[in-house]
């Protein structure tokens, strides 16, 4: 099913009203992350959570009120509109609260697409670089408790820096790869943070001039990164 065919669809999705079939490839759509998919399913809770106070209130004339009482057994007719109008006035509330809650954590699953998907491309340049007969590899850290690892150089593609037992960090710093050149100052190469056991992957997917650049260092900086190192390297591996 196209966008297109789509876009009368998804106030219906978010109101439960769908066919299994129709409501099935609007969950694949989201659960890709699509985009589009997710704006206008965010628009549509919008637009069903104020339809509900759409409606003003009327007072109707009293004859009209009257007339419709003696056609009727008006108890019958007054518990009836009672368990109608709480029935309508709870609907309305749980599809407030059901607006609410989706907004949320469709922000939240927008937000984990594209942190998937940043791995994603990350993991698909890491696969190019080392695939490459042009890469080369230099190993790093023997030592026991000591930073330990690879680094994978392309001259075209970047390279790959991955490895294990680097120390935590505080929450306001962050890990900075350098590229250091034969003379000159260090450049950067990116910043990364390993996971709680101290691995890592970095890609940087720019080209590396292996004539000029001999090592790849490791420091310590603010979380944002620094145009210069500010802490000596924790780590310096040469390329030579």
């Amino acid at each position: 099913m196209t966008h297109a065919e789509m876009n009368e669809l998804y106030e219906l999705y978010v109101l439960g009203s769908l066919e299994p079939a129709e409501a099935a490839e609007i969950d694949e759509h989201v659960r890709t992350g699509c985009d589009y998919c997710l704006q206008r399913l965010q628009d549509a809770l919008a637009v069903t959570s104020a339809m509900c106070g759409l409606a003003e209130p009327q007072t109707p004339p009293r004859r009209l009120r009257g007339r419709i009482l003696a056609a009727v057994k008006p108890q019958k007719r007054s518990q009836a509109w009672i368990f109608a109008l709480a029935g309508l006035s709870a609907a309305c509330a749980a599809l407030i609260v059901f607006s609410v809650w989706s907004a949320t954590n469709m922000d939240r699953y927008r937000a984990h697409a594209a942190e998937l998907e940043a791995q994603r491309n990350q993991l698909r340049s890491a696969v190019e670089i080392l695939s490459r007969s042009e890469t080369r590899t230099v190993q790093f850290g023997h030592a026991n408790n000591q930073p330990r690892g690879r680094v994978f150089v392309n001259p075209q593609q970047g390279l790959v820096f991955v490895g294990s037992q680097l120390p935590q960090l505080a929450s306001d710093q962050t890990f900075q790869l350098w590229l250091i050149p034969a003379s000159g100052a260090p450049e950067s190469a990116g910043l990364f943070r390993p996971n709680a056991a101290g691995n890592f992957v970095d890609v940087r997917t720019t080209p590396v001039d292996t004539t000029r650049i001999q090592a790849v260092a490791v420091s310590v900086e603010p979380p944002g990164g620094s145009p210069a190192p500010t802490t000596k390297p924790i780590l310096v591996v040469p390329l030579g």
